[in-house]
């Protein structure tokens, strides 16, 4: 069978035509798995070990094995009792036991570049009132009053004496004893 010239051409065409729709095709598919590539490699960057007592709430879910809920049991605990002192004190967060407490360890930091742990003292018969608010359990009541008793019966001079204020107990005095100074 002999094709003519204007057949020739025509078939030519069609199949220049069908190479370029190819190439579109896959062009269009590349570009695809190229954004999605992107998107999985735009993910946030932290480094590792982080502090975990300054952590923001999506930094603490980039530690393997920490998801949401316990992200928000880390930043819970620690604004009701302070900072952690000890890889151990992870243990006392709700959904963290020992084996996952030693497992995030190495992505963790307690402390400072100096070493030392990083916690700031309020000193209780100096402080104010929103240098008392800071303290774990202690609110606006409880911090007046310690100002109150300290101005009637004059300084404090143990962690017991922190007792006499009202609303103040022993499990109130254990979480605050290591972030209080007299």
């Amino acid at each position: 069978m002999k094709f003519s010239v204007s057949e020739k051409r025509l078939i030519f065409v069609s199949f220049v035509g069908l190479v370029v729709l190819l190439g579109l095709a896959l062009e269009k598919t590349y570009k695809k798995e190229d954004t999605q590539v992107n998107q999985v490699t735009q993910r946030r960057t932290v480094e590792f070990p982080m502090d975990i007592n300054t952590a923001s709430y999506e930094d603490l879910l980039e530690i393997p094995g920490i998801g949401p809920a316990k992200a928000r049991a880390i930043i819970q605990f620690r604004d009701q009792n302070g900072p952690f002192r000890t890889i151990e004190d992870l243990m006392k967060v709700s959904g963290i036991g020992k084996s996952t407490a030693q497992r995030i360890a190495e992505f963790v930091k307690l402390e400072s570049s100096s070493g030392s742990v990083v916690v700031r003292k309020i000193n209780v018969n100096t402080a104010g009132l929103d240098e008392l608010l800071e303290l774990p359990g202690i609110g606006e009541v409880k911090a007046s009053e310690m100002i109150k008793l300290r101005e009637q019966k004059g300084p404090f001079k143990k962690p017991e004496d922190l007792l006499q204020v009202p609303g103040i107990g022993p499990k109130t005095l254990e979480k605050i004893k290591d972030m209080i100074a007299f």
